[in-house]
């Protein structure tokens, strides 16, 4: 059964400023990029699955998305940040 798994569990965590998400990536070149509301890119790296790590102390805004790029499958996951206080 090769089924292709291309969910994502996104978890955020607010004390350590970590962005956190499960994605078994299917080729070793697989990316993923955090974009803004608008569009633009504000942080790429290396999918290093299962589980990425991304800190997040620079983002300011409360809505993003996570797209990660795997070979010829892209899936796209919302995401937010909660100010905290």
């Amino acid at each position: 059964m090769t089924a292709p798994s291309n969910q994502i569990r996104v978890r955020v965590d607010q004390i350590e400023r970590l962005l956190m998400f499960d994605y078994e990536p299917g080729t070793r070149e697989a990316l993923f990029d955090i974009c803004d509301g608008h569009g633009h890119v504000v942080k790429t790296g290396q999918v290093s699955g299962p589980v990425t790590r991304v800190r997040i102390t620079d983002l300011d805004g409360d809505d993003y998305y996570l797209m990660v790029l795997d070979g010829e499958v892209s899936t796209v996951k919302p995401f937010q940040l909660r100010k905290v206080g």
